[in-house]
């Protein structure tokens, strides 16, 4: 599949959660506390993907103590991309780095665009040149992945599951069928896996050849999953669960 050509400005809007520093650190404080314990109820949320959106997922390792300028920046970018259809749909928080040596901090984001021409309406609006030094001073890596949805996808994640995203990078055709049948044979189950449209960094590294991403029972299923996994593709991989929001 043709690469979308995609500058780096989108990086401004895919990455909008209202999270500024200190909320980021209550946050995973939440998690440290979750999961000494049992959750009580499992919740769900449906992801429902539609033909012609871009499908974004997004992570980062942000500099310390840049509350305030993230503040800043939301509230410039917020209103527009969201003007122009932009929508956050989950956050997976991260659990563990388990291959590749990038060391995101947080969460992995999910995140629509309804368009292309939305993507270039908001560049119309802010473009690049604008927000590019303020995007540097808060994150040292950001990372965008981004599919072209070529047909209606839905999936639901579960708070208590566990979700391993892997960004896989291959020059050589990657076997699906014997990747979902290994991850079944240790109780997996692969949620999603589409070839990536478009890439974007904040170091002009060469991005990866597909997103997958598998739903475990336990850290158990996922840890035996990796054992017999083939090493002949480099990737980088993360254990994460869902982030479930307050309100909820």
């Amino acid at each position: 599949m043709k690469r979308l050509l995609l500058t780096t400005a989108i990086l401004v809007a895919t990455f909008l959660i209202t999270f500024d520093g200190n909320s980021q650190q209550e946050m995973q404080m939440s998690h440290k506390k979750k999961s000494n314990a049992k959750m009580e109820k499992s919740t769900s949320q449906i992801i429902k993907l539609k033909k012609g959106e871009l499908f974004l997922v997004i992570s980062s390792t942000t500099k310390p103590e840049v509350g305030n300028l993230m503040n800043d920046y939301f509230g410039k970018v917020f209103p527009v991309a969201a003007k122009n259809g932009f929508k956050p749909l989950a956050n997976l928080t991260i659990d563990k780095i388990v291959s590749g040596y990038y060391k995101p901090n947080n969460f992995f984001g999910l995140y629509t665009w309804p368009s292309m021409m939305a993507v270039q309406a908001f560049l119309k609006e802010l473009p690049n040149s604008e927000l590019t030094p303020m995007r540097k001073k808060i994150w040292t890596e950001l990372k965008q992945n981004i599919v072209s949805v070529e047909k209606d996808f839905e999936f639901t994640l579960y708070s208590d599951k566990i979700y391993e995203i892997q960004t896989i990078f291959s020059d050589m055709p990657i076997d699906e069928d014997k990747n979902k049948s290994l991850a079944k044979k240790y109780n997996g189950k692969i949620v999603l896996s589409f070839p990536i449209a478009g890439y974007e960094d904040l170091n002009n590294g060469k991005g990866p050849n597909q997103i997958v991403i598998i739903e475990w029972k336990s850290n158990k299923d996922a840890t035996k999953y990796r054992t017999k996994k083939s090493k002949y593709m480099v990737e980088e991989s993360f254990l994460t669960h869902l982030e479930v929001p307050k309100n909820k």
